[in-house]
């Protein structure tokens, strides 16, 4: 989009600035509104939500997930070594994978 939903001009540019361009910049209030969201969903049998991390392997993002009590959906073993080098659990990745 052209217009930021979180940064104003002056905030995207105070981040170009200090990181550099391109830069990617994420909203901890969105990622805790979707979060928040997600593990509100009404479950009668339980539910495990899971964040595909092939929507951004950032180690950051992972970490805040996991400490929310969210799994990793995994897509391949690269992912999965990412997911645990990030301090993921094991039984908190799940793999889905064609290789072998």
């Amino acid at each position: 989009p052209e217009k930021s939903v979180f940064l104003d001009p002056a905030s995207a540019k105070a981040c170009i600035e200090l990181a550099g361009s391109p830069v990617y910049a994420y909203s901890l209030q969105k990622l805790e509104e979707s979060a928040n969201a997600c593990l509100a969903f009404p479950n009668e049998y339980g539910l495990t939500v899971r964040y595909a991390m092939k929507a951004s392997p950032n180690s950051s993002i992972l970490k805040y997930f996991n400490s929310k009590g969210i799994h990793i959906d995994a897509s391949s073993g690269y992912e999965c070594r990412r997911a645990m080098s990030a301090g993921i659990p094991a039984e908190n990745i799940s793999l889905s994978t064609q290789e072998l």
